[in-house]
């Protein structure tokens, strides 16, 4: 794997935890009580509540833009 590839896929990530809205808009809030706003994903209000993993790319401090998202 070349130096760019490394680079990019240090940046995925994925999370598991409880899907909440927060005043920030749609986050997990994982286990450990880290919480991850989500971007690029607006979730139903049937969807909040419920545990979910989610892979992306980590964009800020605690963000992450979505590619994927899915049930526990």
């Amino acid at each position: 794997m070349d130096g760019i590839q490394l680079d990019m896929n240090a940046n995925r990530k994925r999370i598991s935890g409880r899907l909440e809205h927060l005043p920030r808009g749609a986050a997990i809030v994982t286990d450990a009580g880290d919480h991850w706003v989500l971007e690029g994903f607006e979730p139903s209000n049937d969807d909040f509540g419920f545990e979910v993993t989610a892979e992306g790319v980590v964009v800020g401090l605690d963000r992450l833009r979505v590619d994927w998202l899915g049930a526990c």
